[in-house]
């Protein structure tokens, strides 16, 4: 299923990935984009790169002088072991490396694929290590042929000479939300889709006011893969067919064909008859800032370990407050807010910039409603 040209493609975004984590820039990623030299790649970066690149494949890597034998390792160890490793974010934890072999591929590839089987090109816009990315740049035209041009998601590139009629171009929220702030248009017949977050009320709406002519989401996870589409924000995403459900037990079951086991859902979720869902909120107090996974539970848990904080709280901003993080903080005896700037400080050494709280509220007690229960603040 993979070539060495798509094989080549992936290995550059995970070098280009290595290269900019921590920095704070959402789109930073797409610095990188221009000819790597390994002599450029600092040892740090170069020994965690490689070490990404044999976990995606599954082999470890021997010695290379170029990026060229990197590639075609991988290649070949591709070629033996047809399988490759999604790593999901780590957020909570230690990322884990979820198995996708070549017939899981083939399948999701024809099922989902066939919403984008007319398309001149596939656009992905997303990295080829992640799942979306992979799913446009390789799952799905390797089941029906289509043509594949990755581009950065940079809002003020040059959109209307850079599409054409017949595109589907497989973005996400934030990029799209850039996308119209900047004032683009599409041109006509593009296919805009979006994945990888929930997508915002309304958002549907105003990429066809920009001229889009179809508007599609994709609803699925790493540990997963996909698991329903939806051409409407009002209607409910129906499940894909490669997807058995058991809709006699609570939660609602669903279980991949070929693999063992029944799992829930990735949310929680309003289930549809015959094979309908609208997801209401994640299971495991996992939120998106800027595209990105962050666990609530892991930044109240880090802002625990200050000697200033009682207990807190952490939630994320609604949209007229902003797109980030919000903390509520109980301090301990002998502390007052002038301690901020020192909070600040630590948590910058603890957290990434998307899981840092863009703004800090003080109390004496976590916020709670008449009855007792804990509330928004």
């Amino acid at each position: 299923m993979f070539s060495l040209e798509q094989v080549e493609g992936i290995v550059r975004d995970i070098f280009s990935t290595e290269l900019v984590r921590g920095r704070r820039d959402t789109f930073a990623f797409f610095d990188t984009q221009k000819e790597l030299n390994l002599q450029d790649i600092s040892p740090d970066v170069l020994r965690q790169a490689t070490e990404q690149v044999g976990l995606f494949f599954g082999f470890k890597p021997e010695f290379f002088s170029s990026l060229s034998q990197l590639i075609t390792q991988a290649h070949q160890a591709y070629q033996k072991n047809k399988f490759v490793y999604l790593s999901t974010s780590g957020s909570t934890g230690t990322p884990k490396q979820i198995l996708h072999t070549q017939e899981m591929m083939e399948i999701e590839g024809e099922s989902v694929g066939r919403h984008f089987k007319d398309a001149n090109r596939l656009i992905t816009l997303t990295p080829r290590q992640h799942l979306y990315g992979l799913s446009f740049a390789v799952f799905f035209p390797s089941v029906y042929g289509t043509p594949t041009l990755p581009l950065a998601p940079l809002p003020m590139q040059p959109w209307h000479t850079l599409l054409r009629a017949g595109d589907v171009v497989a973005g996400f929220p934030l990029f799209w939300e850039y996308f119209l702030q900047a004032g683009n248009v599409f041109p006509a017949g593009i296919t805009a889709v979006t994945s990888t977050a929930p997508c915002p009320k309304g958002l549907f709406g105003r990429l066809k006011q920009a001229g889009a002519q179809r508007v599609v989401e994709l609803y699925g996870a790493t540990d997963t893969g996909g698991i329903g589409v939806r051409a409407d924000e009002n209607s409910p995403f129906q499940i894909n067919d490669f997807w058995e459900v058991d809709a006699t037990r609570q939660p609602v079951l669903i279980h991949r064909k070929g693999i063992e086991g029944w799992i829930p859902f990735p949310d929680e979720v309003n289930f549809v008859p015959p094979r309908g869902i609208f997801p209401l909120k994640r299971n495991d107090r996992m939120v998106q800032v800027a595209g990105v996974n962050v666990s609530l539970d892991r930044v109240e848990k880090i802002l625990q370990q200050h000697p200033a904080i009682k207990t807190c709280r952490v939630r994320l901003m609604r949209p007229e407050e902003g797109r980030r993080l919000k903390a509520f903080i109980v301090l301990n005896k002998g502390y007052n807010e002038q301690v901020l700037p020192q909070l600040r400080q630590y948590l910058t050494s603890q957290l990434s910039s998307h899981e840092m709280p863009r703004s800090f509220m003080f109390g004496d007690a976590l916020p709670t409603n008449s009855m007792g229960k804990s509330c928004d603040w």
